[in-house]
């Protein structure tokens, strides 16, 4: 069962999912932007009771209070950060996917004892291409009278996976709406961190993958390279939505990675 929860942190509310057996090791899951951790449902259930999982909305997304500082990067780590202290969690799997894998990157930098492993889907290792074209994809639409703003932002949830189920780009629309410049704000601040100096500073074991049909796909090899410990996958077919597509796969991906990487419980 999936049940969801607060816990107060210095921005004020973060709101989280959790499922598992709170008596193995956390697994910490990081979503991407500008959804919530509602994206790791189906994840979670596949996981069943291997790990004590944990999915927080990130600061200013889902039904968590947004920051009180300046979007960066390391302030969402620094959140997500002040939520495991809170549970009196010191060591953890990680993994994140598109922004959480700039979110989960800078968590292992900035706290080195924490990581025991960590799994990057779509790591955001950016091309000066990418950081170039990615404002432009998270641009606000301005509300308009004949609701033209609504259509946009269906539009753009449907250009990221075109054969997606309708009702996951309902989903995604309707988070995207209710962020507001969250969503613009939380793209700048992944282009604005240092990524690839981070990874490249990782000591625990690392696992990068993406689907061949993820925009971040092209970024992997360079990812890879980076890793001290590292190895790297890629699921044929995957796109933007391959954790609520693909989670039986990647499910397994990461209880096999995890065990290679010597987790105890």
């Amino acid at each position: 069962m999936i049940r969801r929860a607060y816990c107060d942190i210095e921005a004020g509310q973060l709101h989280f999912r959790q499922a598992g057996n709170p008596d193995k090791t956390p697994l910490v899951l990081l979503h991407q932007s500008p959804s919530s951790s509602v994206m790791f449902e189906s994840l979670m259930r596949a996981l069943g009771d291997d790990y004590w999982l944990l999915a927080p909305d990130t600061p200013g997304f889902g039904q968590s209070d947004p920051l009180q500082e300046p979007a960066s990067i390391a302030a969402y780590a620094r959140a997500i950060q002040q939520f495991l202290d809170a549970l009196n969690i010191k060591t953890a799997l990680l993994f994140g996917h598109h922004t959480g894998a700039s979110v989960a990157v800078q968590l292992a930098h900035d706290n080195p004892d924490l990581a025991q492993a960590m799994a990057l889907s779509g790591p955001t290792l950016l091309s000066d291409q990418l950081k170039a074209i990615l404002p432009e994809k998270a641009k606000p639409f301005p509300l308009s009278e004949d609701g033209s703003h609504l259509l946009g932002m269906w539009q753009r949830m449907r250009d990221k996976e075109p054969d997606a189920p309708l009702a996951l780009s309902l989903r995604e629309t309707l988070l995207g709406l209710a962020v507001g410049e969250a969503y613009p704000e939380a793209y700048q601040a992944v282009i604005e961190q240092p990524f690839g100096e981070q990874l490249q500073a990782i000591v625990c074991p690392v696992l990068v993958f993406a689907g061949t049909g993820d925009p971040l796909y092209g970024q992997l090899d360079a990812a890879f390279q980076l890793l001290r410990r590292g190895e790297k996958q890629a699921i044929e077919g995957a796109r933007t939505y391959a954790c609520d597509l693909y989670a039986d796969d990647i499910a397994a991906r990461l209880q096999a990675f995890f065990a290679r990487a010597g987790v105890k419980d």
